[in-house]
């Protein structure tokens, strides 16, 4: 009984912390200033078709999102975390240089479509439904299935 009502307060505190999350619609201008430098670097001719701030307990997340639907996601300090072309290319000056290296060596033919940085390196989806992984230094690891 004791387990039964500890799990439910747990249950209960979870949610709490999550009901807290906010999403807002924000400017370019609102945005931590390294990511309005990176998209202004790497998505010049390219207009936020939204922006989307996401609040939560412990952490803030931004969300932009192109016409084209590429979207970028960054950190609370305006660090990218990912990009996705859904399905479409991504720009490649915004893919760290030795996995484009990488890439443009062993899949010729084939274009990154989205590129996922976590704290153990790169996962990067190409155009033909492959999945490959990198560590933190762009050093290629295996193909993920």
């Amino acid at each position: 009984m004791k387990t039964q009502m500890s799990l439910s307060l747990i249950a209960g505190l979870l949610f709490s912390f999550s009901a807290h999350a906010q999403k807002t619609t924000i400017t370019t201008a609102e945005l931590p200033a390294k990511a309005q430098a990176f998209l202004k670097e790497h998505f010049a001719n390219e207009n936020p078709a939204s922006i989307v701030k996401d609040k939560e307990t412990f952490s803030t997340d931004y969300k932009v999102r192109f016409s084209n639907n590429t979207e970028v996601e960054f950190d609370s300090k305006g660090n990218w975390e990912e990009i996705d072309g859904n399905h479409t290319p991504i720009p490649t000056t915004t893919i760290p240089a030795k996995i484009a290296s990488y890439v443009k060596s062993n899949y010729k033919e084939v274009s990154i479509t989205k590129i996922d940085k976590g704290h153990w390196g790169y996962e990067v989806d190409l155009s033909n439904g492959i999945e490959l992984e990198f560590d933190s230094n762009g050093k290629f690891l295996r193909i993920d299935n």
